[in-house]
């Protein structure tokens, strides 16, 4: 039981930490979201999603790259699962290690028009390094072992 406290106290620590830095870099860059360039260009063109706050950096993909960092910590990388879309259908996906959806996931984002690659890919970035500070200052042991 106290393994499960821990795994969920940091994927929680993880995932409040990371939206907070992303959500502040949002609104610090501000920047466009790809239907703003594509547009003016080819006026039929229509993203698959639209969202009303600036692109820059992916909230998704902060969130799933630290959600995923810290599984990956916890269990290690080579563990097989599947996720299932309750909006798709039912369509599972089945990856073979912790660090597969992520490049999927950054493809899809692109592909439905919501974000350039260099934003998802810092969002990668951003939350991976707030699981690394985690796992440093955090979640130490105490007392004696």
């Amino acid at each position: 039981m106290g393994e499960t406290a821990r795994l969920l106290g940091m994927l929680n620590l993880a995932g409040a930490d990371t939206a907070i830095n992303c959500w502040n870099d949002k609104y610090y860059w501000d920047f466009w979201r790809p239907w703003n360039a594509i547009q003016p260009t080819d006026p039929s063109w229509t993203p698959l999603f639209t969202a009303p706050y600036p692109e820059h950096p992916s909230g998704h993909l902060c969130l799933d790259s630290a959600h995923l960092g810290v599984l990956q910590m916890f269990f290690g990388n080579n563990v097989s699962f599947g996720v299932t879309s309750s909006r798709f259908g039912g369509e599972t996906r089945f990856f073979n290690r912790f660090s597969d959806p992520l490049e999927e996931i950054v493809e899809a984002r692109i592909w439905a028009g919501l974000h350039f690659r260099t934003g998802d890919e810092q969002s990668v970035t951003l939350g991976g390094n707030v699981v690394r500070y985690m796992a440093e200052h955090y979640f130490q042991p105490v007392g004696n072992h």
